[in-house]
């Protein structure tokens, strides 16, 4: 998460500096309650202090309005056809939300 906000910013002090307006509040999509609930909490606990910097960096983009934080179920995740292997239908199913026709076999 820290890695795609920073990202996020990159590119808004890009475009600042091009004198392209961006549209703030980019809404991030994760399938980890647990790091949404990390990222808007600013209270830290023992369990957490090894993930203290990036949680900071995240929780002050979230209270800038730079980004959003919303669940996702794992199966509804688009991420996931790139990076597991999935069942034939949840893999059908999420290459239909991404639009993807699949042709039929010959």
């Amino acid at each position: 998460m820290r890695w795609v906000v920073g990202e996020l910013t990159w590119l808004v002090r890009l475009f600042s500096d091009l004198t392209i307006p961006i549209e703030l509040h980019v809404p991030l999509l994760s399938y980890s309650q647990a790091a949404i609930h990390i990222a808007k909490n600013p209270i830290f606990h023992e369990h957490t202090k090894h993930v203290e910097l990036d949680c900071h960096f995240v929780h002050q983009q979230f209270q800038a309005g730079l980004i959003s934080l919303s669940f996702v179920r794992s199966s509804s995740q688009l991420a996931d056809l790139f990076t597991k292997p999935l069942t034939g239908p949840l893999h059908h199913t999420l290459l239909g939300k991404l639009g993807v026709l699949l042709s039929p076999p010959t």
